[in-house]
């Protein structure tokens, strides 16, 4: 696509500093738009960006327009998030340890509204996806809400349905993709 750059995100200090423009992109496109506090917003970023850009920051992506702004990122992580206890504070990843055994590398991806359907999340997942299958990842997943906006997504990507299950009393589906070795 013209006019659009996908790169690895810049390795942040070894506190990750904060940045502003990720923290724009992260919030806007978040479905959770409201927090009782700033301590539960601040929980809230480092389960779902923070520790990703903190310690698997090789696996960060960032996708910019043609002037420069950036409109969206993905951050991954090779590891089998139910085998790794940097992930045990998302209670089901345990319960579907023989799926994540499966495509135990994961991603989070987030677009600018203004950016969806334009090709950016494709080349973002696409250049993760390259990257995992050369370390040797046998495949990727993702978690969402059965019925979201991205299920659509994620299958034109690649995704497929690998499992669902109920937590916290919400339908998930566990989206998979096989990576060629």
């Amino acid at each position: 696509m013209a006019g659009v750059t996908i790169g690895k995100r810049a390795v942040l200090d070894p506190e990750g500093a904060r940045d502003s423009n990720l923290d724009r992109v992260f919030f806007e496109s978040s479905a959770t738009q409201s927090f009782e506090s700033d301590a539960i917003k601040a929980a809230f970023r480092e389960r779902w960006l923070g520790r990703y850009l903190k310690r698997y920051s090789n696996f960060a992506y960032v996708a910019a327009a043609a002037d420069g702004t950036l409109v969206g990122y993905l951050v991954g992580c090779l590891d089998d998030p139910a085998q790794n206890e940097l992930f045990d504070d998302i209670g089901y990843f345990k319960s579907i340890a023989n799926l994540t055994a499966a495509y135990p590398a994961h991603l989070h991806v987030n677009l600018l509204e203004s950016a969806r359907g334009q090709g950016y999340g494709r080349q973002l997942v696409e250049a993760f996806a390259a990257d995992a299958a050369a370390q040797g990842s046998p495949g990727i997943h993702v978690v969402t809400g059965r019925g979201m906006r991205n299920v659509n997504y994620y299958a034109n990507v690649g995704f497929g349905e690998a499992g669902a299950f109920t937590w916290n009393g919400r339908d998930l589906l566990f989206l998979g993709r096989k990576l060629a070795p």
